[in-house]
């Protein structure tokens, strides 16, 4: 009788935790549910502000308007943001369920190991006792092959706690699979979350600095526009008949055979990301020229590469103007670093990949940064027989 009362309580304990466990189990499911459900109205709100975005850069004209369109690029960082820290809670609720599920499964193959190192003792018991002695101490026959229906009985509730063991530790296996894949997920939405801040306050910075450099008049404003423009047209006209010139040079004096082949490292380390991409649609100056490279964020002065070897066709220092540097490499390749706050290298002369050539500009009022700039970052353009391309194909 104490045996039973015993065996009654073990299982009233091992159900309670099972209750525990899928209740929990539950309302970890029902978060992540709700945060999913939270994260598809962010991104709706998100591409609605993308659409609006898209539609107020083609009417960016005035300061007013630029100042419009900032707003909206900000609301938009912050959405990005938002989204970004509520799918980081909606991945941490993920890996707790998983690691909880995974612990309840361990549990049970540990009970089920016990169980099984049980029945292999009751085994070995009875066959520690040879046929004519289990027929002697039963009483009769029918109390004989009772005894060998329960072996019977118990060598199948062996079998089939292995069997389940096998299945429970299958399962278990998925799953750590899967939670390995959700931790990795969890460090790229790290990633993702710390460059919506990066977005977001360089957004926020944008907006400060166009109004401290326009001191909020709309003259100013339409002046450095005109400047802006002047100064991109003609750094572009200079820059494609620069290189024609270049590679005329370097043909007859087969300088390119100086050079490797070109195959393009990161001028600097994009540890921010790229704040401007390669004819990105959200470009400030849409409006007046496409974006031809991308902008990579990074600290002020910090020393510039050489994306492969090169021939320094242009060195331009505009003073408080757009300065940049142009190489001309093998494969009908170029490449331009601008708002350069430092020029390393002299025209007419060769450059090793890796090489430092230049620094890190960008900051406003600041040499080589040109007018209203935003903050420090390299403009780095890669161009293949004179026309721009993504440079984001080509790096690795």
């Amino acid at each position: 009788m104490k045996k039973i009362i015993y065996l009654l309580i073990i299982i009233t304990i091992f159900a309670s935790l099972s209750n525990s466990t899928w209740a929990q189990s539950s309302d970890i499911n029902a978060q992540i549910l709700a945060k999913q459900k939270q994260l598809e109205e962010y991104n709706k709100k998100i591409e609605a502000y993308q659409k609006e975005i898209a539609e107020k850069q083609v009417q960016a004209s005035s300061l007013k308007k630029q100042l419009n369109l900032l707003d909206n690029k900000i609301s938009k960082a912050q959405l990005d943001l938002q989204a970004n820290e509520l799918n980081l809670n909606t991945v941490g609720l993920q890996i707790e369920g998983l690691t909880s599920e995974i612990n309840h499964k361990n549990t049970d193959i540990a009970q089920k190991r016990i169980r099984i190192a049980e029945l292999l003792r009751m085994l070995q018991q009875s066959d520690s006792k040879g046929l004519l002695e289990v027929i002697v101490l039963n009483n009769s026959l029918s109390e004989f092959f009772e005894q060998l229906n329960y072996l019977e009985t118990v060598q199948g509730e062996l079998q089939s706690k292995v069997d389940d063991v096998e299945v429970v530790k299958a399962e278990l296996t998925r799953q750590e699979t899967e939670l390995a894949r959700y931790r990795s997920k969890l460090s790229r939405v790290r990633d993702q979350l710390a460059q919506s801040k990066e977005k977001l306050a360089g957004e926020q910075d944008s907006k400060e600095v166009l109004l401290k450099q326009t001191k909020s008049s709309e003259a100013q404003y339409q002046q450095l526009l005109a400047q802006v423009v002047q100064e991109q047209q003609k750094a572009s006209a200079d820059i494609k008949n620069l290189e024609a010139a270049a590679r005329k040079k370097l043909k007859t004096s087969s300088g390119l055979e100086k050079l490797g082949d070109a195959v393009f490292i990161w001028p600097v380390e994009p540890y921010k990301g790229i704040s401007t991409k390669f004819y990105d649609p959200e470009y400030i100056f849409r409006k007046y020229f496409e974006h031809p490279g991308i902008d990579i964020p990074n600290r002020q002065s910090t020393g510039i590469k050489a994306a492969a070897d090169g021939y320094v066709a242009r060195a331009k220092d505009a003073g408080l103007g757009y300065s940049y540097i142009m190489l001309v490499h093998k494969n009908g390749f170029s490449t331009v670093y601008g708002h350069v706050s430092r020029i390393d290298v002299q025209e007419d002369t060769f450059v090793t990949k890796g090489q430092i050539i230049g620094a890190v500009g960008g900051l406003p009022g600041t040499r080589g940064a040109g007018k209203l700039t935003t903050g420090p970052h390299l403009h780095f353009e890669l161009r293949s027989n004179g026309l721009p391309v993504n440079p984001m194909e080509y790096l690795p």
